[in-house]
């Protein structure tokens, strides 16, 4: 945390569309939206998944020490099956709120990406040329598009959470 917090302060507090040319003038053209995507949520898992460690229940942890636990078993995997006994059951919250915050982030900065680096087939770039050419219900139709795909995949990925959710339960 002391090593990766100031990286992370900087990437919050700096404007997208500075990370948009950066990224920009530093990958691929088609790399920049997925890039940028995952920078604008770093920092929304990071503070997530960092609150929630620093929130886990401290008699519990002291109950794991009384008890001899491992650190790995405090978080551990079997057979592809979650059992875990202290800090996942305590972080799960917030790494669902971090996937459903960061989903929605990560889509709209991927799309901002793409209105300002234009790689083929993208729907960014399909807005910008309906921008350009004063293409209005063009303009509109591709605002839909996105509203309708955010939707869906908001749909999707509550989908998914509460099926991993049910997992994780006991």
């Amino acid at each position: 945390d002391v090593l990766l917090s100031p990286a992370v302060r900087v990437i919050r507090a700096l404007p997208v569309v500075s990370f948009i040319l950066f990224v920009l003038l530093w990958t691929r053209r088609g790399l920049v939206p997925v890039v940028v995507s995952a920078l604008m949520v770093l920092p929304v898992g990071w503070g997530n998944v960092g609150r929630g460690i620093r929130e886990t229940d401290p008699r519990l942890l002291e109950q794991a020490r009384a008890l001899r636990f491992s650190r790995p078993k405090t978080v551990r995997f079997s057979r592809g099956k979650v059992l875990a006994l202290i800090y996942l059951p305590s972080l799960r919250p917030h790494i669902l709120a971090a996937l459903t915050t960061g989903a929605g982030l990560a889509w709209k900065s991927g799309v901002a990406a793409e209105v300002l680096c234009r790689p083929a087939w993208a729907v960014g770039t399909q807005i910008v040329q309906a921008r350009d050419y004063l293409e209005t219900p063009s303009l509109f139709a591709w605002t839909l598009v996105v509203l309708l795909l955010s939707l869906a995949l908001e749909k999707l990925l509550s989908a998914l959470l509460n099926r991993i959710n049910r997992r994780w339960s006991p």
